[in-house]
């Protein structure tokens, strides 16, 4: 009998950031604010996704929009999967589970390079214009379901060792096991070329307790540019950051987690 797979996916995120100076502030154009949303807006609609949504955040002490938050989201239906994002510095393509392979998310993302190419950002965006690729998946597992605390489900389904000392856990003054975890390594790559960073910590899931791993790919702040934005080279990136999400996924979790 065929394995059956529980796919822990909870949603697929692929993004495009741009306006960070340095590690603590932004710098964007009036235009940008005020007049691109409405660009991406029309050429969101010429690709099927007419359902309009906004959320107003309010606007930072400074009276700018808040950096790198969504302000408006584009679904072809209202609910339906996948959807455009748009916020101050950042353009995004997500996807969840449902529905989701890479053949069918890869199309979405050339959807949405299309939309924020057709939207003309090199009239907008200030004139550093350089731009980071991320590509995000979050998966779920629920420890719970198998009666293991967090610390049991890492060290029976994952290829990581997190573990504290003997001489530390042992010691009279801690009551119980580990009950929350946050773990996370992050690495350079060279193909892409980039980062690489995964991140596994404790969660409330859908009203359930269980753990999140975040596998992020992130492009080089130097490899790509508003001025020189080819749509392939950056469906080419995202070849590549999936099949080394895909790496991630494959050696760093044991088939025992999702195959029934």
């Amino acid at each position: 009998m065929a394995e059956k797979i529980k796919a822990p996916l909870i949603e697929a995120i692929f993004e495009i950031r741009w306006g960070r100076k340095d590690q603590n502030s932004f710098e964007y154009s009036n235009n940008e604010q005020s007049l691109f949303p409405g660009q991406i807006s029309a050429h969101a609609s010429n690709e099927g996704f007419t359902e309009v949504e906004s959320f107003n955040f309010g606007p930072a002490p400074s009276g700018a929009l808040i950096p790198q938050r969504i302000t408006h989201r584009f679904r072809v239906r209202p609910n339906a999967w996948p959807c455009i994002q748009l916020g101050l510095g950042i353009f995004t393509v997500n996807q969840v589970e449902q529905g989701y392979s890479w053949s069918g998310f890869k199309n979405s993302i050339s959807k949405g390079l299309r939309v924020f190419k057709n939207s003309k950002p090199e009239s907008f965006l200030k004139p550093s214009k350089s731009v980071t690729l991320v590509l995000r998946y979050n998966d779920a597992f629920f420890p719970s379901e198998e009666g293991l605390t967090n610390k049991e489900y890492v060290e029976k389904h994952f290829n990581i060792d997190a573990s504290l000392s003997e001489s530390f856990i042992s010691d009279r003054r801690i009551i119980d096991d580990a009950t929350d975890i946050s773990f996370r390594v992050s690495m350079r790559t060279s193909d892409p070329e980039g980062s690489i960073s995964v991140s596994i910590f404790s969660a409330v899931i859908g009203g359930n307790p269980g753990l999140i791993m975040e596998t992020i790919v992130e492009s080089d702040t130097r490899s790509f540019s508003i001025d020189n934005f080819s749509l392939d080279k950056v469906v080419d990136w995202c070849e590549e950051a999936h099949y080394f999400q895909k790496h991630a996924f494959e050696t760093l979790i044991k088939p025992s987690a999702y195959k029934l």
